[in-house]
């Protein structure tokens, strides 16, 4: 496995430089490239305009935790002052061992495990989470659905799938901590020509509202036969329904339907002066190009010549980003959430102001 490092015209001093640790070949490999496009795309951006232009060392981690404790040595041979990308649970973990005693920070743009956070202090890792934990979407469908959901039995269901059971469990847990517990629980089997029955089940249970953990596909066909049967169903649904626009039309839900996303899954929420610079690099706009053009942008405004000072800025500034700002806790969290709620409106989501 080689390290990849491009280097940008320099002065003579020695330069600054970030490091990547991502999928760049494996199961994965599309979702490691589109982030490797935005994360170079504003590192040139930064290069044409900085004083000392800014290196960067790349290495390819496979998603495999076995994979990255190679990286981890190449990445630490560059010299890399501060690690980004790890966009994988194994690989976080990995690393966050691997670069303990060096303290060099790692900025964790797409491992999503609550323990990155939980363990940090514990275990005296140096990590920043950029990406939201596991459970902000649910979290968020809580707080957003309590407050319309209060007053009317509702129904928490899933497809059994690992994704799928774990939002809806969940949801579950935060719905009843708000003292909310679901009127009705059930599964189905995911992939089938109808969910017809699922739909007259929740007729028979009393409840018009559900929340479903499952795939965009079986959501959609659960609010299509909602509509045919005539029987009032308010469906709200996790991130898996980002991708309802590249659907084929007639899998289309009727409009309503609310989902729980991130910002930058959402076409119509990305700033337009940032598509503009994507449709220029000829970069599409794809969520993990867009978390890599927002890992670059912190990683330049935070490094330092001192792992110290910069895990100084990690933990005490508020980062601005195209995405939005960004502001990290105590345990390295990122305090300001991604998830918010979308309604589904004539083939496209709109953000429902709160």
């Amino acid at each position: 496995m080689a390290l990849l490092v491009t280097t940008f015209p320099a002065p003579a001093a020695a330069q600054l430089k970030v490091g990547l640790s991502l999928p760049l070949s494996g199961p994965v490999e599309k979702l490691g490239r589109q982030f490797l496009a935005g994360a170079q795309l504003k590192l040139e951006e930064h290069n044409r305009q900085a004083e000392a232009p800014v290196e960067l060392a790349i290495a390819d981690d496979r998603c495999d935790g076995d994979v990255a404790g190679l990286s981890a040595d190449e990445l630490r041979q560059s010299g890399a002052g501060l690690i980004t990308g790890i966009l994988c649970n194994a690989v976080a973990f990995e690393l966050a061992e691997a670069f303990r005693q060096s303290a060099i920070p790692l900025l964790v743009a797409g491992a999503r495990a609550p323990r990155l956070t939980i363990d940090r202090q514990r275990k005296g890792w140096h990590v920043w989470r950029l990406a939201p934990s596991d459970t902000e979407a649910a979290i968020i469908a809580s707080r957003e659905l309590s407050r319309q959901w209060a007053s009317s039995p509702y129904a928490i269901i899933d497809d059994g799938t690992a994704y799928g059971r774990g939002l809806a469990d969940q949801f579950r847990t935060a719905m009843e901590e708000a003292g909310l517990p679901p009127q009705f629980q059930d599964n189905f089997r995911p992939t089938q020509s109808t969910q017809a029955r699922l739909v007259r089940r929740l007729r028979r249970a009393g409840t018009a509202k559900a929340f479903i953990g499952a795939g965009a596909e079986d959501v959609a066909m659960i609010a299509r036969n909602s509509a045919e049967l005539e029987i009032p169903l308010e469906i709200a649904a996790g991130d898996a329904l980002s991708v309802l626009p590249f659907l084929p039309q007639e899998q289309w839900p009727p409009d309503g339907l609310h989902a729980v996303l991130a910002r930058h899954e959402v076409a119509a929420t990305i700033p337009q002066q940032l598509a503009a610079r994507l449709e220029q690099a000829e970069i599409d706009p794809e969520p993990y190009a867009l978390a890599g053009y927002q890992a670059m942008e912190v990683a330049l405004q935070a490094l330092q010549p001192g792992a110290t000072d910069t895990a100084g800025r990690l933990n005490g500034e508020t980062f601005a980003t195209v995405l939005g700002p960004v502001k990290f806790d105590e345990t390295g969290a990122n305090t300001i959430p991604v998830h918010t709620l979308f309604e589904w409106r004539g083939g496209a989501f709109e953000e429902i102001a709160p």
